[in-house]
């Protein structure tokens, strides 16, 4: 039996209620015990371990992107602050955090307020679905990918409100650009999710890492892993889609008349997704937390290889967002949308006819043949 991240929480929920009942008299003692509050514990440390996990991972990206764009422009990058500049993003994080946030007089305050922040949860609710190793999850969600796309695609819906409130015309202009390029790169990145489905029989996310056990699907799906890169720069607005933001057209987009620690929500979310969307390449493209059967046994035996080897993955393909940022240049919106419904949506259906045909051959001569459809 694996034993998941929950067991490891409800296990120190456990444990924490357990010793502090012992210490207390009588119906105090009994009430600590109780299973409901035992379960209530170790969902509050299960949320706060994938806090702090993904909080850490973020920060971490953010430095390696900075370091990694010093390079490509020859420079050293963040340095100063800490070893390697590893602490510039907490001192960023303070400043921003210590500055006051003030409304416009005429922005409306429900929506004003209220963006920033349900940006912010929903990137940190998909975290709760994501299995970084076969020890993460007890795969009790069948339908996690599908879950995970639908928080995702939340996003136009708060951008566009933080962008409407603010009342200000270039926040409106970066609200409605973003609005139309998310939808735009929405419905290709599903079609491409759907040649993966197809090939792997099931939505759940653990089962998809299983199914490629013999060969990863980058290979025989690489039109869809094209396609769904493609569609999840434009999801994040990274370079060469940052239509929404593009601080020389329209100053900073829709986060314009933003400031302090709302504008560092809007920052953190932009990079949480970024950090979601390269783990969704890992799972659906590279395997997962898994490796070719071809290399030593000993890589995956020790402790925590698969979330090891995931997070190594996960950066790679970050690293892959960070050098298409240093290398191409900002798209028109009248380019960026008829790539997206005249381009990528015909691309993503041929990804499609191409899983079908990899589902009916089985085997291919190169990667060898799949496993079982949906591991049966």
């Amino acid at each position: 039996m694996v034993t998941t991240l929950y067991d490891v929480a409800y296990f120190l929920s456990s444990s924490l209620l357990d010793a502090l009942g012992t210490h207390l008299p009588g119906i105090l003692g009994t009430a600590l015990t109780n299973s409901g509050l035992i379960w209530l514990l170790a969902a509050v440390i299960f949320g706060a371990i994938l806090l702090g996990a993904s909080m850490i991972n973020t920060i971490m990206l953010i430095w390696f992107e900075r370091k990694m764009l010093g390079r490509f422009m020859d420079r050293r990058g963040a340095m100063h602050v800490g070893f390697a500049g590893l602490l510039q993003n907490f001192a960023d994080g303070l400043k921003l955090f210590r500055k006051n946030t003030f409304k416009p007089r005429e922005a409306d305050a429900l929506g004003y307020y209220s963006g920033p922040t349900a940006y912010m949860v929903t990137s940190l609710l998909i975290f709760g679905i994501l299995p970084i190793s076969s020890g993460w999850s007890d795969g009790s969600l069948p339908l996690t990918l599908l879950l995970a796309l639908v928080i995702f695609s939340f996003a136009p819906l708060f951008i566009f409100v933080s962008a409407w409130s603010s009342n200000n015309k270039y926040s409106l202009l970066g609200g409605m650009r973003s609005a139309a390029q998310m939808i735009a790169y929405e419905v290709p990145i599903l079609i491409a999710v759907v040649a993966v489905v197809v090939v792997a029989g099931s939505f759940d996310l653990t089962t998809i890492v299983n199914e490629q056990q013999n060969y990863w699907f980058w290979g025989p799906l690489f039109l869809a892993l094209v396609v769904f890169v493609t569609g999840m720069l434009a999801e994040m607005e990274r370079i060469p889609f940052d239509l929404p933001e593009a601080e020389a057209e329209l100053v900073e987009g829709w986060n314009t008349e933003y400031g302090g620690m709302l504008f560092a929500f809007f920052m953190l979310a932009d990079y949480l997704r970024a950090l979601v969307g390269s783990i969704l390449v890992v799972l659906l493209f590279l395997g997962g937390w898994t490796l070719p059967s071809y290399l030593p046994a000993g890589l995956t035996s020790f402790p925590l290889a698969g979330i090891l080897w995931f997070m190594i993955k996960t950066y790679l393909v970050f690293g892959l967002f960070v050098w298409i940022r240093a290398s191409l240049p900002r798209v028109r919106t009248d380019q960026l949308l008829r790539v997206g419904w005249m381009r990528m949506i015909p691309l993503s259906l041929l990804s499609i006819v191409l899983a079908v045909v990899l589902v009916a051959v089985r085997c291919l001569p190169v990667f060898g043949c799949l496993p079982p459809v949906g591991g049966t």
